[in-house]
């Protein structure tokens, strides 16, 4: 590859810049959806659309030489997209579940080749500290939002914050999840790259913040995460003392200490609703259990799916009006077959990639797995989509594009 591009940081590649771009307009979008009473929605998914089609546009503008490399080496990822609309096809309404696959394949496969190019054109190290530094900052738009709209360190449960009150710009579980993925991408930055000391004392003070906003957002998916992360971080971190790491265990430990002496605090409130949710049942367990029984009666829809995206089949069959979560969006609208293939490519391959090469100095990554089983992030709009698949591509692809620049070294050497 060209050499010139591996002296310039990633960070000035304007095809990075123009995926930084998408990934932050998404979260500027529910901000403003929020603060305006959702009035703000409509031209913000216009602006979204034109930026996204504008940055496909000119990633197409590339060597031609990179395209076909790109479209070789990504052909599972070319295949799971043309897998999701060929099942469609097959749907009750084949025209509205190919026009509803589209807003997944269009970002994800711009996803893909923004990744696969950045992976040609620099050091892996170097596109994989760019990433978390994005992902860092544009996740701290709600925690920094939270005071801006009038959050108070005081406060120990935003469970019930909606987007009724007009006075908040995110939702109760968009603060659990943006602290957990600021504070994981920031201990990962302090650890891994040489940054100024602004930003190591910025990522310090937010991640405290951070930490607490988790718990007393009520989102049990960000404890989830942090739980499963702080397993990872005990047992096969490496470049942390032991003592350090009890001594970074014990901070969330004496937070929810703290938090427990407040019978109104988000955990002994998200207590209480589990106790409640155990003699009603789990909601999303009994959407998947109702999904199932109306699949059995007609077999058929394992293979063919109802269509991606079909509110009002999901709402006739369940009573919801979606799934809120990814995986069963993609099992349930695409069929068995779709949703193998899919769980291998996003989630299989990059976690065995992940454990194997980079779990030992990084914490961000599981996260962004686990969350999209509690909600929907597969549309280029929805909160996690871009880091989600922007990870994942990287987890799965890096040691192929590794072996891609060896082979065109050996080839362009004299």
């Amino acid at each position: 590859m060209n050499d010139t591009h591996s002296q310039k940081p990633v960070s000035t590649d304007p095809i990075f810049r123009l995926l930084f771009l998408n990934m932050a307009l998404v979260i500027i979008g529910y901000a403003l959806g929020g603060v305006t009473g959702m009035a703000s929605v409509a031209p913000m998914r216009v602006l979204k659309y034109s930026v996204l089609f504008g940055s496909i546009l000119y990633l197409s503008q590339v060597n031609i030489i990179i395209l076909r490399l790109l479209s070789k080496y990504l052909k599972n990822l070319l295949t799971l997209s043309a897998t999701f609309l060929i099942f469609s096809l097959f749907t009750a309404t084949p025209l509205n579940s190919i026009i509803q696959v589209l807003t997944y394949v269009v970002p994800f496969l711009y996803v893909a080749f923004s990744v696969g190019h950045l992976l040609l054109s620099y050091r892996l190290s170097d596109v994989l500290h760019a990433f978390i530094s994005a992902i860092n900052w544009v996740y701290f738009i709600p925690i920094v939002s939270f005071f801006v709209t009038g959050g108070k360190l005081t406060d120990t449960n935003i469970y019930y914050t909606t987007f009724q009150n007009e006075d908040t710009a995110f939702l109760s579980n968009h603060y659990g999840w943006s602290g957990t993925i600021f504070l994981l991408t920031g201990i990962d930055l302090l650890r891994n790259t040489a940054l100024p000391r602004w930003r190591q004392v910025l990522i310090v003070i937010f991640s405290l913040v951070a930490a607490y906003l988790v718990l007393i957002s009520g989102n049990r998916t960000s404890w989830l995460s942090l739980a499963i992360v702080g397993l990872l971080f005990i047992f096969q971190y490496r470049g942390v003392a032991l003592y350090q790491k009890v001594l970074l265990s014990l901070l969330p430990l004496g937070l929810v200490m703290y938090l427990l002496q407040d019978p109104t605090s988000a955990i002994n409130s998200r207590v209480e609703k589990t106790r409640v949710q155990q003699k009603k049942g789990e909601a999303r367990n009994n959407l998947s259990l109702a999904m199932i029984s109306f699949f059995n009666e007609e077999p058929s829809l394992w293979i063919t799916g109802v269509g991606m995206f079909n509110r009002e089949k999901v709402r006739s069959i369940s009573g919801w009006n979606g799934y809120h979560n990814s995986y069963f969006e993609v099992l349930f609208g695409a069929g068995i077959v779709v949703f193998a293939f899919f769980m291998y490519i996003v989630v299989i391959r990059s976690i065995v990639y992940y454990l194997r090469f980079f779990a030992t100095h990084y914490l961000f990554f599981l996260p962004l797995l686990i969350i999209p089983y509690f909600e929907s992030n597969l549309t280029g709009g929805q909160f996690l989509f871009f880091p989600w698949f922007i990870t994942s591509i990287l987890m799965s692809y890096s040691t192929t594009f590794a072996r891609i620049k060896k082979i065109m070294k050996e080839l362009s050497t004299p």
